[in-house]
């Protein structure tokens, strides 16, 4: 049985629901329907449920039907309840252990043809329905308590249909931080002028809207929560993933999502959405639901969502996305208004009647109660097609998962190839975790092998593509390469969705070898990776460790806090046998002994005692600030995550503390993240939001920066925010990203190859290149003489390049035209200005805390200051 305690943001509201749970005498099998606990319809204008009604109301659920079972999985970021209900018949959820082993052995295909057959007919289709990610699209959580109502009291055919045949996992809020905040600003703003404005915050604490972009990386909690229901505790068969988008033009989309298609895809997945999201759209047709769509909006190419990582584990998936009210408040559409084709989109039409769109909506009002109602409806035709076709989706996800194993044993690649022993063996270990954390099955040789003349020691991890999920394996260890799509051809290229080029070792900068051929070696199976044991070892006064371990920095910043003396050397050192090189971390100190060997134990670090005499850059305890605005950044949320979890201190800093100038007082490093500059200038224009949080920073802002660098601070723009810096600096360098026509330049995004200045302080720790993400980002280029002179700006003295793209083709993974225009252009300067300095990263080297790979050069310019 669940239990609930109310802690944070669940605190409001608790006397209300006492009032409510007073109203009740329940007995067994007993339960308010949802306008009668909550006081209203779910959807009803103007009135949103908050997270902690709702999980009361599951646990009345729970507590007195014996056809649902509510489970807390754990804690959100913010440490709310993260609950699971899982609905069907009594006989079914009292054998859940035994449909959740038939499951496992279908999903791992390592079974017999009849044995898998026997175990299609016994079990039961296990379906997977998550609710509401993004907490602006609120509708599906406001549905999950009604959807929960009907199964678990209803007696017609097609519910006894469904909850015989089908074990259904709901999610009722994958954001309940979220769920809380959105609901708390609108309550607080609606019949106000600001009931329709925009939440000046992230609705998910840390990434927003990029919670949906953490699938195949882990780092958010609660993507760890539904990985594990997918991958590891129930391997449902097939999934929906409930959203809303905006209201253009459709009503509802639903998949199969549009072209481009991974080849390594099993065909059955395509099929298998075909069958499920056609009975779902013909069961919205025959209860008069218009306007819904398929084959359009968002394609099949990127791993980085939770609905599309899933196909890449057999699983097939619908994509539900409603078109949006504003919240709880209702909207009129004329017809006129719909967006036609021309405005852009993948498979987009005018509102007229098409193959994939066969009844357009044609306008009136939409409201929150009609997303309730077509996303009843459509859970309803999702588990009516789980119930008519559970054999079938039973066995197709054996029949997947074996024809993976078989293509892996007789097509190349046959294997991954990862050596333990790489310069920084932490990073190797965390991305074999992520490997495991995503289902894939790695093992480590016993002893050493050798394939294509090459010797492997013993430790080395490999990663067979004999498995069932190999299609994942391919595309998260291997390089993708966008089709070359054009809007005609010969024409400009197709508009992409998201991240167009994943791969895992370019992000993380480790090194991973693709074996063409077979080999022999003795492998056990690994459950989780772990880098060798820290030490201290020798005798002296200091310490030295090497630069180049990712881990390194939070034993910095804890030492840092701690008062001891910290350099990076600026030469190799030679010590107790080996040689440690530029940029290697000494650390001194009275009584330091005691917490390295602590910070050693607990980072794995190989640290060296000894007296090394060299000079150093001396490394000062940060004073640095984040700006964060009032528009909600994604980039902004990621960074702190990453301050965070490496344990960087900041404070963050809003647009009236850089207007009040000053700011070398506090502070000697400021990062913009990725920010379009005219949002860091005006931010939200005044009276779409509350006074306090319009505009951005403002003339006022814009000086107070300028007398902050030129005072002998340090500035750090990231990817879109340089532009800020090369606008109002008066720096010598250009974006000419815009200077080309589609056809001839074109990086919606991709990994890309550059060369690195390993003299640079910046660059310690790193090799002399490097993959680095480029998503819409400047393309830079030094001004002439000629201009330098024409436009007065600073002089070329006053730039280094740190890094730049490489001199032959950069590409590695992703979507790239005209990578000729790429090569050797800078992409990582240090500008002088004044007393300081301007770092200037025209790529993101912090994406999503996914690109460790080039963490290191971001880490070292906050520390590289004066």
């Amino acid at each position: 049985m669940m239990k609930y305690n109310s802690n944070g943001f669940l605190s409001r509201g608790l006397y209300v629901l006492a009032l409510l749970f007073c109203s009740f005498i329940l007995t067994a099998d007993e339960v308010p329907d949802p306008e009668t606990f909550f006081g209203h319809k779910p959807g009803a204008d103007k009135k949103l449920i908050r997270w902690d009604q709702i999980v009361s109301y599951f646990e009345i659920l729970d507590n007195n039907n014996s056809r649902i079972e509510v489970r807390e999985l754990g804690k959100t970021t913010l440490g709310n309840p993260f609950i699971l209900a899982i609905i069907s018949s009594p006989e079914n959820l009292s054998n859940l252990d035994k449909y959740r082993d038939i499951s496992k052995k279908l999903a791992e295909g390592r079974i017999s043809q009849s044995e898998s057959e026997k175990l299609a007919e016994e079990g039961k289709t296990i379906a997977l329905i998550t609710c509401s990610m993004h907490a602006t699209e609120c509708g599906p959580t406001q549905m999950s308590p009604l959807l929960a109502y009907d199964l678990i009291t209803g007696e017609s055919e097609e519910i006894r249909s469904i909850l015989n045949n089908v074990i259904l996992l709901l999610v009722p809020c994958w954001n309940p931080d979220g769920n809380i905040m959105v609901t708390d600003w609108y309550r607080e703003n609606v019949d106000t002028e600001f009931e329709r404005s925009p939440m000046p915050w992230l609705y998910h604490y840390y990434a927003g809207h990029d919670n949906n972009r953490d699938a195949f990386m882990h780092n958010l909690i609660e993507t760890g929560y539904v990985n594990n229901i997918l991958y590891h505790d129930w391997f449902p068969q097939i999934f929906m993933d409930m959203h809303q988008m905006g209201r253009s033009d459709a009503r509802l989309f639903l998949s199969p999502l549009y072209e481009p298609r991974h080849e390594s895809l099993h065909p059955l997945l395509t099929r298998e959405i075909e069958l499920t999201g056609a009975y779902m759209r013909t069961l919205l047709e025959e209860n008069e639901k218009s306007g819904v769509i398929h084959y359009a909006k968002w394609n099949h190419w990127r791993m980085s969502a939770i609905h599309t990582a899933a196909l890449w584990h057999n699983v097939s998936t619908i994509l539900f996305e409603a078109a949006s009210a504003d919240l709880a408040s209702p909207v009129y559409q004329e017809e006129s208004e719909l967006t036609p084709k021309s405005h852009g989109g993948l498979g987009k039409q005018d509102n007229e009647q098409t193959i994939n769109y066969p009844n357009p909506w044609k306008g009136g009002w939409w409201r929150l109660g009609d997303i309730v109602e077509y996303s009843c409806l459509s859970c309803m035709g999702f588990l009516e097609s789980a119930a008519l076709h559970r054999e079938r989706y039973l066995m197709n996800m054996y029949r997947m998962a074996s024809s993976n194993i078989e293509s892996g044993l007789n097509e190349p690649p046959y294997a991954f190839i990862i050596p333990a022993d790489q310069k920084d063996p932490n990073r190797v270990a965390k991305m074999i975790n992520i490997l495991i954390a995503n289902g894939v099955e790695v093992h480590m040789s016993e002893n050493g092998f050798t394939t294509r003349d090459v010797e492997y020691g013993p430790g080395t991890y490999i990663v067979l593509t004999s498995q069932a999920y190999r299609p994942f394996v391919l595309d998260i260890l291997g390089p993708q390469y966008y089709p070359d799509r054009r809007l005609w051809p010969g024409g400009p290229p197709e508009h992409t969705f998201d991240i167009t080029g994943w791969t895992l070792p370019y992000l993380m900068g480790v090194e991973v070898v693709k074996a063409e051929r077979s080999f022999n070696a003795e492998m056990i199976p690994v459950s989780m990776a772990e880098a060798h044991a820290g030490k201290v070892t020798g005798k002296g006064p200091k310490y030295i460790f090497d630069h180049y371990i990712l881990d390194s920095y939070k034993a910095v910043n804890n030492l840092l806090k701690e008062g001891f003396k910290i350099g990076w050397a600026t030469e190799d050192i030679s010590l107790g046998g080996k040689i440690f090189p530029e940029g290697s971390v000494i650390v001194s100190g009275k009584k330091a002994g005691n917490i390295i060997r602590e910070l050693a134990k607990e980072h794995n670090l190989q640290v060296y005692a000894g007296n090394p005499r060299t000079e150093t850059v001396t490394i000062k305890p940060l004073r640095m600030g984040l700006y964060k605005p009032f528009t909600a950044n994604m980039d902004e949320g990621w960074t702190r995550w990453i301050f965070d979890n490496w344990e960087f201190p900041y404070s963050s800093l809003y647009n009236v503390d850089i207007q009040k100038g000053s700011l070398n007082k506090n502070y000697d490093v400021i990062v913009i993240a990725n920010i379009q500059p005219e949002s860091i200038i005006n931010g939200h224009p005044e009276g779409i939001i509350p006074g306090k949080y319009a505009g951005g920073i403002g003339e006022k802002g814009i000086e107070a920066l300028k007398e902050f660098v030129g005072e002998g601070g340090t500035l750090i723009t990231l990817n879109k925010s340089c532009n800020f810096a090369l606008d109002h600096f008066r720096l010598p360098v250009i974006d000419v990203a815009d200077d080309y026509e589609p056809s001839e330049f074109f990086c919606p995004s991709a990994i890309l190859r550059v060369d690195i200045d390993l003299e640079h302080p910046i660059a310690y720790g790193m090799n002399n290149q490097a993959d680095i993400m480029s998503y819409g980002s400047p393309l830079f280029r030094l001004m002439d003489e000629n201009e330098i002179k024409n436009n007065d700006v600073l002089s070329l003295e006053n730039i280094t390049v740190i890094a730049g793209y490489t001199s032959e083709n950069p590409f590695r993974s992703g979507r790239l035209i005209g990578e000729t225009i790429l090569r050797k252009k800078p992409v990582l300067i240090e500008a002088r200005y004044g007393k300081g300095k301007i770092i200037l990263f025209a790529f993101r080297p912090q994406n999503r805390a996914q690109t460790e790979g080039t963490f290191m050069l971001f880490f070292n310019s906050l520390y590289y200051t004066k």
